[in-house]
């Protein structure tokens, strides 16, 4: 893959600059547009007027997302909203105070409004019941759950730390933290599979860092039980985060998501971490879900020659197209960065240049189908012409010299028609790319 096919299409929000994927039907964001129904109507006219061009609406957003410290945003509920912390795709975190509790608390808010339908409803309350359902130290706990005003929240314990993307970003972080981080991350995975729970969304801004360098999963938004029937895990909406997701993810078939999914998306991280891109990313979504399906990532060792050989291994296992061919569990992927933090041999294997292209020809049948007819072809077209007069070599120039005969009535004279045959044979010999008959092999000849 050649690097212009790693570069992003710069689109975004008319608001907040946040960028997003070009194909995305709105304007803004999405956690913009909750932002002016939290914020009432003047906030509403100051999007609107900003996808318009006028700079002089674009305070009142700002101003609120840079409340200075110890100021209320608004309040919601029993929250009262102090400050932005970080916006996606689904909404909008909080630092927040719940008034009833006295406590600071990190409060997520998915606007869904008019377009909330059952399914959406459903699928919210999912994500809070799984991570709910988890007790770790590497998982963000749940508090509370609830709807208000069209909106879903629910309030999490706060991390003081950042986001794994802006770490990564820093500088940071290096290859032995990165093994560090996604070694307790598979525990943490693999003890939340052993729940029946997927997360089926890592990415480096689900990872929290804390102050002390420790890794916190967040955001089980996508989670599913693995044993639930309901119908919102069997859709066929490809859930996730393209440049991070499993090709079985990408093509909207939920009923093979496994625990494999989330080895891959571990794998990702690590690749990010690795190499500051992650494996896949295309102007649009649709181009950036075509990669991951079809294409190989870039070995991480060709965006930085330094990465150890066999932490790229690991990665790129993760990363195999196959669920079957990834680590079986998250917690095989831990024990195997353990070895290799102990610089102990890995179990993964590299990739050799044979297997890359057996895993061609399985992705591309039709073309591996039709280059081995042409060489079929061109090996026995070349057959046909080496065989032909057209490269047969032309037959070598001979000459021979037959033996003298003595019409001397002397017969001693006959030595002397062998000496001049001799003396002959001797010079012609001398002449280049003539070939000359030896004195014995026209003996026969009278």
């Amino acid at each position: 893959m050649d690097n212009s096919r790693m570069k992003i299409a710069n689109r975004f929000c008319g608001t907040c600059g946040a960028r997003f994927f070009a194909d995305a039907p709105q304007e803004f964001c999405s956690a913009c547009l909750l932002e002016s129904g939290l914020f009432g109507g003047d906030d509403e006219e100051a999007i609107n007027s900003e996808s318009l061009g006028d700079s002089n609406s674009r305070s009142m957003p700002q101003n609120y997302r840079n409340a200075r410290p110890g100021h209320t945003l608004a309040d919601f509920g029993d929250y009262e909203l102090l400050e932005e912390m970080g916006r996606g795709g689904q909404g909008i975190v909080y630092r927040a105070r719940q008034k009833s509790l006295n406590r600071t608390v990190a409060l997520k808010i998915v606007g869904l409004g008019q377009w909330a339908t059952q399914r959406h409803l459903k699928r919210f309350h999912l994500e809070a019941e799984a991570a709910a359902s988890l007790d770790h130290p590497c998982i963000v706990p749940i508090y509370e759950i609830g709807e208000r005003d069209g909106s879903c929240y629910f309030s999490m314990k706060l991390i003081e730390g950042e986001p794994l993307d802006k770490v990564s970003e820093s500088g940071r972080t290096s290859p032995r933290q990165a093994a560090e981080i996604i070694a307790r991350l598979a525990r943490t995975l693999h003890y939340a599979h052993e729940r029946g729970v997927l997360h089926r969304d890592i990415k480096p801004g689900n990872i929290l860092i804390d102050r002390k360098g420790d890794p916190h999963l967040t955001d089980f938004g996508l989670a599913r039980v693995v044993e639930t029937e309901s119908t919102v895990t069997r859709t066929t909406e490809a859930l996730g985060t393209p440049s991070y997701m499993a090709p079985e993810q990408a093509k909207g078939n939920n009923t093979r998501v496994t625990s494999a999914t989330d080895v891959y998306g571990l794998g990702a991280v690590l690749y990010h971490l690795l190499t500051g891109h992650p494996p896949f990313a295309g102007g649009t979504t649709y181009e950036t879900i075509r990669l991951v399906l079809e294409s190989e990532p870039r070995h991480p060792r060709l965006w930085n020659a330094k990465t150890d050989r066999d932490l790229a291994t690991i990665c790129l296992k993760c990363l195999e197209k196959d669920p079957q061919r990834r680590y079986s569990t998250a917690l095989a992927l831990a024990e195997d960065l353990d070895r290799w933090l102990k610089h102990e041999p890995i179990q993964a294997r590299h990739i050799t240049m044979l297997a890359r292209g057996r895993k061609w020809v399985r992705r591309n049948p039709a073309v591996a189908g039709l280059l081995a007819s042409l060489v079929a072809l061109a090996t026995a077209i070349g057959v046909i012409i080496w065989k032909s007069e057209l490269f047969r070599p032309p037959p070598a120039t001979g000459i021979a010299v037959l033996p003298f005969d003595n019409l001397s009535p002397e017969k001693e004279d006959a030595s002397l028609t062998d000496g001049v045959q001799d003396d002959i044979l001797t010079k012609l010999a001398k002449v280049a790319g003539l070939k000359v008959i030896s004195r014995t092999s026209v003996m026969e000849y009278p």
